[in-house]
């Protein structure tokens, strides 16, 4: 005879979008509850940590400088957006993100070497540059999800270490700096290939964030390449059977959602380290999944999820420097926030039904 289980997990048909918000802000004000009380029980001020944690966001220069981390992470949130929306779970927008900027060093150093591109077109060809070498990359792995049937989350998860690793050999091998004495570095970037030349590198970020989540949201909700990515998304048997062509739109969505995380190493170089290194994104690419989901996947609401994200990052650095706090206990602030994050997800989708 089998086991009967009291309960069962029942998925919801829909859950309206106040009641969705109302949701992520409770687990989150959750997570912070939960992480000063474990705080609090190992010695530290758990009010003096959230009063720092609290002040990024409420201090002109330490909000400019989340916003200037959010910018990569949140280019490439909106681009999963789209992916998970298609039912394509692409994990690799950090393998992408290493492939843009493998796009946008070449540029430069074609440019620094034998002045083949002007200054003034440096950075726009640094762009599409960066847009195609990522959403080819990911394209991929949609390649073989279409013809092979193959794991999309496996290819894209092992497509990561290959690009990271591709960078490391070219910054350790031919493109490390001669004047570098040494260190595996790239020559730095010239004035034309790097932002805050107007505003600043952070608001300049933000309103290509801003442009590019506009753009994305109008694709999703205004053409009929944002009707196929839905209908492939809940169905692909229906989708196949109402006439979309399921290899063009997987290859669509793989350039948008790979281009953007391009685009994200793209301005994670031009825009705050001004040159490539190894390991030049701390995990920004993953870091990405949690803001998509944290989004709803919706494109426009990634980029506060991004700032939020942003701020948590530089709140890090902000405590580590002011209370001296191991970074073991700024991990555990975070990695608390991503679990609630994605609980409160769970929690969106399914709900728990008592059998008695």
């Amino acid at each position: 005879m089998a086991l009967r289980l009291p309960i069962k997990v029942e998925r919801r048909l829909e859950v309206p979008a106040s009641v969705s918000a109302a949701m992520t802000v409770t687990f989150l004000l959750l997570a912070l509850l939960f992480s000063a009380s474990i705080m609090q029980l190992l010695g530290i001020d758990a009010v003096s940590v959230l009063v720092q944690v609290l002040s990024v966001f409420t201090t002109r220069e330490l909000l400019t400088a989340a916003v200037l981390r959010s910018v990569p992470i949140g280019l490439a949130a909106v681009g999963l957006t789209v992916s998970f929306r298609s039912n394509f779970w692409n994990i690799g927008a950090e393998g992408q993100m290493f492939m843009g900027m493998f796009a946008s060093t070449g540029v430069v150093l074609l440019h620094a070497y034998y002045g083949l591109i002007p200054g003034w077109a440096l950075l726009p060809t640094m762009a599409i540059a960066s847009f195609v070498a990522g959403g080819f990359y990911c394209s991929l792995a949609g390649l073989l999800r279409s013809k092979l049937g193959v794991n999309e989350v496996l290819t894209t998860l092992m497509m990561n270490f290959i690009a990271v690793l591709f960078v490391d050999y070219l910054v350790y091998g031919p493109w490390r700096d001669p004047k570098g004495y040494g260190f595996p570095l790239s020559i730095p970037f010239p004035k034309e290939a790097r932002f805050g030349g107007l505003m600043g590198e952070a608001y300049e970020g933000l309103a290509i964030l801003v442009a590019v989540a506009v753009v994305v949201y109008f694709l999703m909700t205004r053409t009929t390449f944002g009707v196929d990515v839905k209908v492939v998304g809940e169905n692909p048997y229906i989708a196949g059977m109402a006439g979309i062509r399921m290899t063009r739109t997987y290859f669509l969505v793989n350039m948008v959602t790979g281009g953007l995380a391009g685009l994200a190493g793209f301005f994670l170089l031009s825009g705050i380290i001004g040159r490539l290194r190894p390991r030049a994104s701390p995990g920004y690419g993953y870091t990405a999944i949690i803001i998509a989901f944290l989004a709803g996947l919706h494109p426009l609401l990634a980029l506060p999820a991004a700032v939020f994200m942003g701020g948590l990052i530089v709140a890090g650095d902000v405590l580590q420097a002011t209370l001296n706090l191991p970074f073991a206990a700024v991990q555990l602030l975070q990695s608390t926030i991503f679990i609630m994050i994605v609980v409160a997800e769970f929690v969106k989708r399914y709900r728990i039904v008592w059998r008695w």
